[in-house]
């Protein structure tokens, strides 16, 4: 198994344990519980808006009252604490997510997959059971017209849950900035909530009947239109001095996100780049892409040991000289090359002065590489340097092989 497998099977016992059984078919559709669901499961469900206290608050999450810290100059340790009371999480009624879709777009598909648990009759004594019932219904919104205020269409055969629908023009600041990142000029933001209006059961021991778990909602862009989904542009670069995010604006300029959770993650959904489908996630996961370095570079000793084993100056300087001449022409020469796509002027000063950066990090490791050929001392330091770091990485990996005899190795 590898270790994308081990974190995948990580991942969806996560989803089994906090949330429950996906549409996907991780999980059983019909399980048989034998505790209240919302005692089973944290999160994932919705309770009804008008639930009393008792039951839209998560009176299980912390006990009745909470320790504050000690405090200033206590020192005893048998002063006792101060006790507070814990304020109590009001569970959601409502969740949802937003999109942007181009103009023409005139219907969005709504996908809304949930679970409802009832009791079964069980045997006197014997432990309650919840038997689990898959539902999934779809609901088609009309979005060629601007809603400022929430619209709500009833899912069929839910029992009390809505769908409700906002369309809003672009914010000025977005817009401007989409156009620069290609977005279509009326491209208009879509808000779609899931809100469970069922009624309330006033018996505590029945509240979860009212519950919808395992909730969620799949957009679908309209077929007819041909519609797409559209990337939203990070616009916080833009209008921030710090160095970080200015950087991170450069080096993301390219990438958009296709949807925004209310009260829980999104994922999209791309088929060759292109974003038909998107949908909410109570677990939401992603994948970093691995950064590697070259394996090697043509006429450069990259490997620690080797260089531990340097023999004079000269050999340092034969070994390592073509390293500052190789990020230059492999990376610095091909990334100023770009600058003239960088339409966008703070990001084109951003580029220049990464550059900037670059070149005097590329004449600071020629200087090196001079005195490693010119200074025996400094020469000595680091070849100690790359022999501790080569033994380290030899103790992460006890079965690696040892190469070189010690004779070989330097010595003060």
């Amino acid at each position: 198994m590898t270790s994308a497998e081990v974190r995948e099977e990580l991942v969806n016992a996560l989803q089994l344990d906090l949330v429950g059984p996906t549409p996907e078919g991780l999980g059983d559709p019909a399980e048989r519980l034998d505790q209240a669901p919302s005692r089973w499961y944290l999160t994932g469900f919705l309770v009804p808006t008008g639930a009393g206290e008792t039951q839209a608050n998560d009176v299980d999450a912390d006990d009745e009252v909470g320790e504050t810290a000690e405090p200033p100059g206590a020192t005893d340790d048998d002063t006792p604490r101060e006790r507070t009371a814990v304020r109590e999480r009001r569970l959601p009624s409502s969740m949802g997510l937003s999109v942007l879709l181009p103009g023409e777009a005139r219907n969005l598909n709504v996908r809304v997959t949930w679970g409802d648990y009832r009791p079964e009759t069980a045997e006197t004594g014997a432990p309650e059971i919840w038997r689990r019932k898959a539902r999934q219904e779809d609901v088609s919104l009309d979005v060629s017209r601007p809603v400022d205020q929430a619209e709500e269409e009833p899912v069929p055969g839910s029992d009390g849950l809505f769908v409700a629908l906002l369309v809003r023009p672009l914010g000025a600041a977005l817009a401007l900035q989409g156009s620069q990142a290609g977005l279509p000029a009326g491209a208009k933001t879509i808000s779609v909530f899931l809100v469970n209006k069922r009624r309330a059961e006033d018996n505590d021991q029945k509240k979860y009947l009212a519950f919808a778990f395992q909730v969620r909602l799949e957009l679908h862009a309209d077929a007819e239109s041909h519609a797409t989904f559209l990337a939203r542009p990070d616009i916080r670069g833009l209008f921030s001095n710090d160095w970080d995010d200015e950087v991170a604006d450069l080096q993301y300029r390219d990438c958009g996100e296709y949807s925004v959770g209310h009260n829980l993650s999104t994922e999209a959904c791309l088929d060759e780049g292109v974003c038909r489908v998107a949908r909410t996630c109570w677990v939401p996961r992603a994948e970093v892409e691995r950064v590697e370095p070259p394996a090697s570079i043509p006429d450069v000793e990259l490997g620690m040991r080797a260089i531990a084993g340097f023999t004079d100056g000269a050999d340092a300087w034969a070994k390592l000289a073509a390293l500052p001449r190789a990020y230059r022409s492999q990376w610095i020469d091909t990334q100023r090359a770009t600058l003239g796509s960088i339409t966008q002027a703070k990001r084109r000063a951003t580029a220049q002065a990464l550059l900037n950066n670059a070149d005097s990090a590329a004449r600071r490791i020629e200087r090196g590489i001079e005195l490693l050929r010119d200074d025996a001392q400094v020469l000595l330091a680091f070849r100690l340097a790359n022999r501790a770091m080569a033994d380290a990485a030899g103790q992460r990996r006890k079965n690696a092989p040892r190469t070189g005899s010690p004779s070989s190795w330097p010595s003060s």
